[in-house]
C-alpha cells in the first residue's frame, strides 16, 4: 500500500510523537501530535539531517524515517492560491 502523509497526519493528529535526530547525544523530543512533531522536525533541520518520527500507539508504535517524515513535511506545506 502507498504511503498517503494527508492521511497519516489525519489519522494521528492527537497522538503523542517523538522525533528523534540521528544525531549522537541529540535526545527525543515528545510532541502532542504528528502535525506538531513534523513542524518540529521540519523546523530543526529535517530538510539536510536524517530524523525519525515514532507515533506513540497503546498497541504498537509507528515509525516513518527520514524520507517519509520529508513526504510529511511536503503535505503541511499551504498549497499556492489559498
Amino acid at each position: 500500500m502507498a504511503f498517503d502523509p494527508i492521511k497519516a497526519l489525519t489519522n494521528y493528529a492527537d497522538a503523542e510523537c517523538s522525533v528523534q535526530f540521528w544525531i549522537a547525544d541529540t535526545p527525543a523530543v515528545v510532541l502532542p501530535s504528528l502535525p506538531a512533531a513534523v513542524i518540529h522536525a521540519r523546523e530543526n533541520g529535517a530538510g539536510w539531517k536524517d530524523v525519525e518520527i515514532t507515533v506513540h500507539l497503546p498497541r504498537e508504535d509507528v515509525v516513518y524515517a527520514t524520507g517519509k517524515v520529508r513526504s510529511l513535511i511536503e503535505a503541511l506545506r499551504p498549497k499556492a492560491g489559498r
